[in-house]
């Protein structure tokens, strides 16, 4: 099983894709998760919905990150079982993939011993349109200018 389900370029769209969020109670189940491969996180769990999302901090503002829906729905004790001991994780080098470790534990313990995958922090997004930007090192990018000649 993937650890996450769905991601939203914003929070403003996750809340928008389902109304039951915005009216929803949340608990914050930590606020700096690390990833082993660099950003950092807030985890929460949302009441009405069981479900649990990951806010991708972001370095341009206030608000901006994207949103990682965990895979799985949660009920308070599922999560207080699961994630016991998270409070001593939260904030370590490579908490996240704890995090996901932990909240896939349910659904491995039902599958074969040899299928369980170490869970890995989510896929940074990607653009689309002109806002996309070249990463350094990228050789895609416009098609070379072809230089106008006279007939």
């Amino acid at each position: 099983m993937k650890p996450t389900a769905r991601t939203y370029l914003s929070l403003s769209a996750f809340y928008a894709a389902d109304p039951r969020r915005r009216a929803s109670r949340e608990r914050d189940v930590g606020l700096w998760w690390r990833s082993a491969r660099g950003p950092t996180y807030r985890a929460a769990w949302v009441r009405d919905t069981g479900e649990l999302y990951l806010f991708q901090h972001a370095l341009t503002g206030a608000g901006s990150g994207s949103v990682h829906l965990v895979s799985g729905r949660f009920d308070a004790t599922d999560l207080d079982v699961l994630l016991e001991g998270w409070r001593d994780m939260c904030g370590r080098e490579a908490s996240l993939e704890w995090l996901l470790d932990a909240v896939t534990q349910r659904e491995r313990a039902a599958q074969p011993a040899e299928s369980h995958p170490a869970a890995r922090a989510p896929r940074r997004p990607t653009g689309s349109g002109p806002e996309r930007t070249r990463r350094p090192g990228s050789s895609a990018g416009p098609p070379p200018r072809r230089s106008r000649t006279a007939a």
